[in-house]
């Protein structure tokens, strides 16, 4: 070891020991210059070991080394330590005792003179034990998306022609060609090929959903709600044929129009009420109530079903995600449904929200939309 008076021996002691980390600084001979207090705990060093000044580095690498899990960790240990690093370096090790210890190495001089180096090592066990849970956490959700993706397209392939089917056999029944029907048939063939519409888009959106990308811009028009909620409840009605929970709608005539676009808020409130339908018995009741005041409407979807766990109230909104109490009772669905809406409600520049019924069973989705739904419909979308 080259020449230290007492008095920098003293100062090496005193600042090393004043280090919040574990602390080893080697002359330039890679000669023990000083080991504080925290290095000899983190290490374990043997009651008794002569660390003086001047001590072969051996001492220290070879107990490290030692307890070293990873052969190519102790390999590389040993051979850093033959040279003199002019570079900071840090370094990883996994203990047998299943601690991970993190090394850094950082060269000291004075101007261009090289004095040594310094050993910072701290316990990072617990560090690296968050780090590779996220990776885990992060590699799942890769795997997730890949598999809604995957889903997603399968989907899309499986619908494309029986729905194609169901449209053309609808467009050649209001054909005139194809012969007269009455009213009541012409009513029903609409609701077909309106509904198989409303799937073929709902499927097409599908891949777009599964990866959260953004939706279409809307085609605006004004939109009579009054009209809107009669025509939905009307089909809802005309599905269920007698069977179900009571249905009715309220919402007066004569209402302001609404600058939205139709396909996407009759969509939006068919799942609504579709998946209020869903949730509630038979002997139960579900309404739909329009209202328009303070430059807004606010439809509201009621029902006296199974209800949304409180914890749910935001996430049931989330692609793919049902409400506990809708799995454990074996109702069918994908998760994907409310989100849809609430997209198409946020491109207007509206909300939804959702909430128990007071004092009864049940829930009560409200959706609250501005007349001139375009001014804000931008800005949502790009949220």
């Amino acid at each position: 070891m080259h020449e230290a008076s007492q008095e920098q021996l003293s100062f090496a002691a005193a600042l090393l020991d004043a280090l919040p980390q574990a602390a080893l600084f080697l002359d330039h001979d890679l000669q023990v210059v000083r080991v504080n207090r925290r290095l000899s705990t983190l290490l374990r060093l043997p009651v008794g070991l002569d660390l003086s000044p001047g001590t072969p580095r051996e001492r220290i690498v070879g107990h490290l080394a030692g307890m070293l899990d990873r052969p190519e960790e102790r390999d590389r240990l040993l051979e850093e330590s033959e040279t003199y690093g002019p570079v900071t370096r840090t370094t990883d090790y996994h203990l047998r005792d299943g601690r991970v210890l993190r090394r850094r190495r950082a060269p000291v001089g004075d101007g261009d003179r090289p004095l040594g180096h310094l050993w910072l090592v701290e316990d990072v066990t617990r560090q690296r034990e968050a780090e590779d849970g996220l990776y885990e956490q992060v590699r799942n959700l890769v795997t997730l998306a890949d598999d809604r993706a995957a889903f997603a397209g399968r989907a899309l392939h499986e619908l494309r022609t029986p729905l194609a089917t169901v449209l053309s056999f609808a467009e050649l029944l209001l054909d005139p060609a194809s012969g007269p029907l009455n009213p009541e048939q012409t009513s029903f063939v609409d609701a077909i090929r309106r509904n198989a519409q409303r799937m073929r888009s709902v499927a097409e959106d599908l891949p777009r959903a599964a990866v959260g990308a953004p939706r279409a811009e809307p085609r605006l028009g004004e939109v009579l709600v009054d009209e809107l909620i009669e025509r939905v409840v009307l089909e809802a009605l005309q599905r269920a044929e007698g069977d179900g929970p009571y249905i009715a709608a309220d919402c007066p005539p004569g209402g302001p129009p609404l600058v939205a676009d139709a396909g996407m808020l009759t969509g939006a409130l068919e799942e609504l009420l579709g998946n209020a339908l869903r949730f509630t018995p038979e002997d139960g009741r579900v309404e739909v109530v329009g209202r328009a005041a303070d430059g807004h409407w606010t439809i509201q979807v009621k029902d006296t079903g199974i209800g949304v766990p409180l914890e749910y109230h935001e996430e049931i909104f989330t692609p793919f995600v049902r409400a506990p109490n809708a799995r454990r009772d074996g109702f069918p669905g994908t998760g994907l449904g409310l989100a849809g809406a609430l997209d198409a409600v946020r491109l207007h520049g509206g909300t939804i929200t959702v909430r128990d019924r007071e004092g009864r069973p049940g829930a009560v989705f409200t959706v609250r939309l501005p007349l001139t739904g375009r001014r804000t419909a931008g800005a949502a979308a790009r949220r």
